[in-house]
């Protein structure tokens, strides 16, 4: 198994495994898709091209960023999302949007470039979101009628500058 630094360009297979609610998922540096047209779309470059292969590009990273280990990576990633279940009442996903690495990969996953660079956002948000603020951003979010990824944007990341 290649370390986190050690994935130079990122690969996609099929996954039958994969739950349908999800369209993809990245372990140990190999993106994991329900459609094979996603798996197509992310293997015809090297080039980072496309928001889903920026998004999990990002997750690789940010393993690269977590002492340079799958493992820590995936801990810290269960061990939030673990911390983020008081969010499941208002909406079952959200104790997974809220884990600090999907705030920054859906902040920015329209930025091709972001994925050739540091991933360390993540810090940020895990420093200055507590659940209270979690869980009022996501009643917020649950309101309004933003794409995921624009909500970050616009409303949490100026909240914490």
């Amino acid at each position: 198994m290649k370390r986190p630094s050690e994935i130079k360009v990122v690969k996609a297979k099929n996954a039958w495994m994969l739950p349908s609610s999800y369209r993809a998922l990245t372990a140990f540096g190999t993106i994991y898709c329900n459609d094979f047209r996603d798996v197509e779309l992310i293997n015809k470059t090297d080039k980072i091209d496309s928001t889903l292969k920026c998004h999990e590009t990002i997750h690789v990273k940010q393993a690269e960023n977590t002492k340079n280990s799958w493992w820590l990576f995936y801990l810290v990633y269960l061990w939030q999302w673990i911390k983020n279940l008081p969010l499941i009442f208002i909406k079952v996903h959200y104790a997974y949007y809220f884990i600090s690495y999907e705030l920054e990969a859906y902040a920015n996953e329209e930025n091709f470039e972001y994925g050739y660079h540091e991933a360390t956002q993540w810090r940020m948000f895990e420093e200055k979101l507590s659940l209270k603020n979690k869980k009022k951003f996501a009643k917020e979010y649950k309101q309004s009628k933003m794409i995921f990824r624009d909500f970050v944007n616009k409303i949490i990341i100026p909240k914490l500058d």
